[in-house]
C-alpha cells in the first residue's frame, strides 16, 4: 500500500470546522436596485413589529397584510427571511386574540 492509499486526515481541533472552512462566503448584501424594492417591505415589517409589541393585533394584522403585499411584489429568493417572519408574526397574532378573548370572557 503506498502512501496515495491512506486517507486524508483532518485536523479537529480549534478553529472552524472542516465544512464551514470550504464553505464559499454567504452573500448578505443586496444591490443597491434591491435595497430601494425592499424598502417599502423594510417598513411594513417595521410597522408589524411595532403592533404586535404593543398588542395591538388589529394593527398587526393591517401592517400584516401590507407587509404580504410588498412581498408579493419582490422576487421569492430575495424575500425568504421575511416570509418565514411573517409566518411567525402570524402565529403570535393569534396566540394573543386568543389570550385576549380569554381574558375578556
Amino acid at each position: 500500500m503506498t502512501h496515495r492509499a491512506r486517507p486524508r486526515v483532518h485536523l479537529l481541533t480549534g478553529g472552524p470546522a472542516w465544512e464551514e472552512r470550504r464553505a464559499k462566503p454567504q452573500q448578505s448584501k443586496f444591490t443597491k436596485k434591491q435595497e430601494l424594492a425592499r424598502k417599502p417591505l423594510n417598513k411594513a415589517m417595521n410597522q408589524l413589529s411595532e403592533a404586535i409589541a404593543r398588542q395591538d393585533w388589529r394593527a398587526a394584522r393591517t401592517a400584516r397584510s401590507a407587509a404580504w403585499d410588498e412581498v408579493n411584489k419582490l422576487v421569492d429568493e430575495l424575500t425568504r427571511e421575511e416570509r418565514k417572519k411573517l409566518w411567525e408574526y402570524k402565529q403570535r397574532i393569534l396566540a394573543g386574540e386568543a389570550r385576549k378573548r380569554l381574558q375578556s370572557k
